[in-house]
């Protein structure tokens, strides 16, 4: 049996059993069909959400408007000279500088207004110094 009598013994088949069978015969566009229904545009307009949008309208400024430049920011202050870092001389046989840390200090100690807290450093520790 070649192919086209096995599909339409199947077909003949299936439409046999049911009458909603969609063959190439019967198939019918749902565009073509009479049950489509158009809607009106006035509808669509009505439950449109981008009608009713107050972000839809945008106000500008009134040298904006007039197409005038926009005022120039004040330039912002001049920036403090960074301190200098502070330095210790380490005790010993070979005296030695080191420069400490400024840590920044975390965000509950500059909420609460404390200074930081520094651990010991390890030669502070060996000497006692703490």
């Amino acid at each position: 049996m070649d192919p086209r009598a096995r599909a339409d013994a199947a077909l003949a088949r299936a439409r046999a059993r049911g009458r909603h069978v969609v063959t190439p015969d019967n198939m019918t566009s749902p565009m073509d069909s009479s049950a489509t229904q158009q809607i009106p545009r006035s509808m669509v307009n009505a439950v449109d959400p981008r009608g009713d949008d107050p972000d839809s309208t945008m106000v500008l400024a009134a040298h904006v408007a007039a197409g005038q430049p926009a005022p120039l920011p004040p330039p912002p202050p001049p920036a403090a000279p960074e301190p200098e870092p502070e330095q210790r001389v380490a005790p010993g046989p070979v005296p030695t500088v080191q420069q400490v840390p400024a840590a920044r200090p975390s965000l509950s100690q500059r909420l609460s207004g404390g200074q930081p807290q520094h651990p010991p450093g390890l030669s502070q520790r060996l000497n006692g110094d703490t």
